[in-house]
């Protein structure tokens, strides 16, 4: 079964971005006279148009070989660039209209003249130079200029350094009853990587070696693995030589995107490499330790969605026994609800790349969840929803791609 975005869902995005489009032209036309030209208009929705032929490129006319080469990466970076950076600029240079009519409207209330009456009643004034061999208005009026060129700095930071940078965070998590053969056990954890045009090979081995670096006893994969399916024999090629190294290999349970590109393709390759696939099931590790894995739960509604997890959670911690030390694998954070009322010890979940956005910490995402980011803990349970470890979207501020270890220790903190 395919899960594709609807006809509609797609229309209302492009719409969105045309008045987005739109609107930014208008609005840096006013902000000053030099944006207001017709080369300025030229130049604006050349390159907007430019943008939007090399992003529908990327996304849907793509030939099935791939991209026609490396080098075109680098024309989605600068279309991004382009497209985020209006949609910063327009926010921008808005607050910046406003508060210059709110200036303009306060001052004439407080004098109780017009701009035009109180233009009669200013005194003459020699304008003080600044450095440079400028007057004050001249530097204003430049500084003015450059206004809508710090956007596009921050989207070219949020763009370029969001898709290259890689954190590595660690945790040492106690509990009460981890059997003592499971002291010091490690877990690594990568998820969301979206395999395709921001994440390839190259990408996908740095991440493998962030991960032999802290030599963990096994690797969990919480999802959304392949975008690009021309990527995805070389993917689990990889995979398989990296299993070799692990003591207890790598387990896998599915995210959304397997459902969006080709389910039936992607579980064929799984299946049929030593990557332990958990579809609502578990498997034993070692020594009373159990990792169960969940289904993405696919719904009409909010209800059948949550009918869905109660049913998925249910079938994958099934016959394991009462006295098993139990970790859970979810792509959905919402699992995490299932899991501390079961009293699952552990939980690792993906799915929201944490917003990819995130001021002082919180997402600005639009799109929120009760479990957006990072480590929670229930009554002695413990929840973490990853990062993500890529994007389909190459925009990150605040809220870096990461890689997670988990040290289970006896003991309670």
């Amino acid at each position: 079964m395919q899960h594709s975005p609807s006809i509609v869902a797609m229309l209302i995005v492009f719409l969105i971005l045309s008045g987005i489009m739109w609107l930014s032209g208008r609005v840096l036309a006013k902000w000053h006279p030099v944006y207001a030209g017709k080369r300025a208009r030229a130049g604006y929705w050349l390159v907007t148009a430019l943008a939007v032929v090399i992003l529908i490129f990327s996304r849907w006319l793509r030939p099935l070989s791939g991209f026609p080469g490396e080098w075109f990466r680098y024309f989605i970076y600068a279309a991004y660039v382009w497209m985020v950076g209006l949609v910063f600029m327009l926010v921008v240079l808005l607050a910046g209209h406003i508060v210059r009519l709110l200036v303009r409207k306060f001052g004439q209330q407080f004098s109780g003249r017009t701009e035009k009456e109180q233009s009669q009643f200013r005194p003459v004034q020699v304008e003080r130079m600044v450095p440079g061999g400028l007057t004050r208005r001249e530097f204003l009026q430049r500084a003015i200029t450059v206004v809508p060129a710090v956007p596009f700095a921050m989207s070219a930071y949020g763009v370029i350094d969001g898709d290259t940078k890689i954190v590595a965070n660690r945790y040492t998590l106690s509990f009460a009853q981890l059997p003592v053969a499971l002291d010091g056990f490690t877990i690594a954890q990568i998820s969301d990587t979206h395999i395709g045009p921001f994440f390839g090979m190259d990408k996908l081995e740095r991440v493998l070696d962030m991960v032999r670096q802290k030599e963990p006893h096994l690797l969990a994969i919480t999802g959304d693995l392949v975008d690009d399916l021309d990527l995805l024999a070389p993917t689990i090629e990889r995979l398989t030589a990296f299993q070799a190294e692990l003591p207890y290999g790598i387990f896998y349970c599915w995210g959304n995107h397997e459902y969006f590109r080709d389910i039936s393709r992607i579980r064929r390759a799984l299946y049929s490499s030593p990557v332990a696939v958990l579809e609502n099931s578990h498997q034993a590790v070692k020594d009373g330790l159990y990792l169960a894995g969940v289904d993405y739960p696919w719904g009409k509604n909010r209800a059948e969605q949550e009918t869905k997890r109660q049913n998925y959670f249910a079938q994958s911690v099934s016959k394991i026994p009462a006295d098993g030390f139990t970790i859970l694998l979810t792509h959905h954070p919402d699992f995490l609800d299932n899991a501390f009322m079961a009293g699952v010890p552990l939980s690792l979940a993906g799915h929201t790349h944490g917003g990819q956005v995130a001021v002082f910490g919180t997402s600005v995402l639009p799109v929120q969840y009760r479990y957006m980011k990072g480590m929670f803990r229930q009554n002695g349970s413990y929840g973490y929803v990853s990062a993500g470890a890529g994007h389909w979207l190459p925009l990150r501020i605040g809220c870096p791609a990461e890689v997670s270890f988990f040290k289970l220790t006896r003991g309670i903190l």
